[in-house]
Formats: C-alpha cells, sequence, structure tokens
C-alpha cells in the first residue's frame, strides 16, 4: 500500500523554505537543538522503510548545502542524522526537548513538521513504515491526530 503526495516544484526549494529560517545565521543554543532534532527525525524518518538509501543519505547532504549550514551545523546535523537512522532513537524524546523549547504550534515546530512531510512524499509514495512514523511523529509534536490526514489526503489509518 503506497500513499501519493499531491504537489510539485522543486522539493528542495520547498523544503528549504519550510527549514530554511530555521537555521539561518550564527548558531546559537536554540538552533543546534532544532538542527539535533530535525535531522534525528529526518534519520529516522529515511529509516523507517526498513533501509536507509543511498538517495536519502545523498538527500540529507544537499539539503544541508541549500540550507547553507555553516561547518559547525553541519557536523550537529550529520551526527543527528546517524543517530536518528539507529534503531534505538527515540523519537518522542526528541521531539519531548523541542518541545520544551519551543511551543507546540510555534512556527519553528511548524516549519519542522511541514518540512517532514515534504520530505516523506519526495519520491511521490508514502510507505507503510513512513507513514507509521508520520503518525507517531505528528502526535509527538503535539499536532491533533487529523493533522496529517488533512496535509497528506489519502494517507490511511497507521
Amino acid at each position: 500500500m503506497s500513499n501519493r503526495v499531491e504537489g510539485g516544484g522543486n522539493l528542495f526549494r520547498d523544503v528549504r523554505n519550510a527549514f530554511g529560517e530555521l537555521f539561518s545565521g550564527k548558531l546559537d543554543p536554540r538552533q543546534e537543538l532544532l538542527i539535533q532534532v530535525s535531522f534525528g527525525l529526518l534519520g529516522a524518518m529515511a529509516r523507517a522503510d526498513g533501509v536507509v538509501s543511498s538517495e536519502e543519505a545523498t538527500f540529507t547532504n544537499t539539503l544541508m548545502d541549500e540550507l547553507k549550514l555553516n561547518a559547525r551545523a553541519r557536523q550537529v546535523a550529520t551526527e543527528a542524522f546517524a543517530t536518528g537512522c539507529r534503531r534505538d532513537y527515540d523519537a518522542n524524546a526528541d521531539a519531548r526537548r523541542l518541545l520544551g523549547e519551543f511551543k507546540p504550534g510555534s512556527a519553528e515546530v511548524e516549519r519542522l513538521y511541514s518540512g517532514l512531510l515534504r520530505l516523506a512524499g519526495a519520491d511521490a509514495r508514502i510507505r507503510p513504515g513512513e507513514q507509521r512514523f508520520l503518525v507517531q511523529i505528528t502526535k509527538a509534536l503535539g499536532f491533533p491526530e487529523g493533522e496529517l490526514h488533512k496535509r497528506v489526503p489519502g494517507i490511511g489509518a497507521a
């Protein structure tokens, strides 16, 4: 069972627009937390379908370039992505860390969630593992259960 995500245009442009303002300028502790959680969740989503493909790893590196991450931010992002790819990664714990600094529904949380949804649909399919992850992270980031269904029409119940 696969779900298609509607949309077009340049995916990197869309994701950069969603994430870009989060990581611009000098890296402060709040931005570092955003990078850690964002790229950790990206790693978890990449692994959600069972294996992190070379395309997903390349996509993440290209995203770092598109976001113009400085050397320190790139190091944090790379480490967080690798952590997110591990089987013992706790996406809910990272979401709680994020929500400890940024309120549910804040612009930062909204941008992160929008970016994750865009990345999930990058290949125009949402596989069952990715769907389960999106359901989990929707709740963990404080969005109502129906938000995922509203933003990604046709996605089934996990």
